[in-house]
């Protein structure tokens, strides 16, 4: 690929990493009821109350953050590094705890493998385009 060509798909991976942050974001701040019902284990579906409710609008309310970010900054290699880092602990911390590997196991359904191939998605997309980046930085030093 030619450098125009890898910088466009740097800022199509970033602009599909944010719209795939604000449209999943959007669902669970407009209707959390359904992100309950299809991502959570029947046992905690009947628990769910208005409580449960609120807090996947407040998870929706800063991931859409988090999407608008990353769509409208100036992406650095940098950024993109410390972007594909924040990634771990969604990873390890999210996925694997509440699956079926983690002490929270059961709380979460089998839907939760989709977020962690989004994650690791996300962390090995935003270390590309670090990289891509970091070598068009060194390329336009010479």
């Amino acid at each position: 690929m030619t450098t125009p060509q890898r910088l466009e798909t740097v800022r199509r991976l970033r602009t599909a990493m944010a719209a795939a942050y604000c449209g999943l974001s959007a669902w669970c701040l407009l209707h959390p009821y359904s992100v309950v019902s299809l991502g959570f284990t029947p046992k905690y579906v009947a628990m769910a109350n208005e409580t449960t409710y609120l807090f996947v609008r407040c998870w929706g309310a800063q991931a859409m953050t988090c999407g608008v970010v990353l769509g409208t900054s100036q992406m650095t290699a940098f950024s993109f590094k410390v972007f594909g880092l924040a990634m771990i602990p969604y990873i390890v911390g999210f996925n694997f705890w509440f699956s079926d590997i983690g002490p929270g196991r059961g709380m979460i359904n089998s839907w939760m493998w989709l977020d962690f191939i989004g994650n690791t998605f996300f962390m090995l997309g935003s270390f590309w385009c670090a990289k891509v980046l970091e070598e068009e930085r060194k390329k336009g030093k010479r």
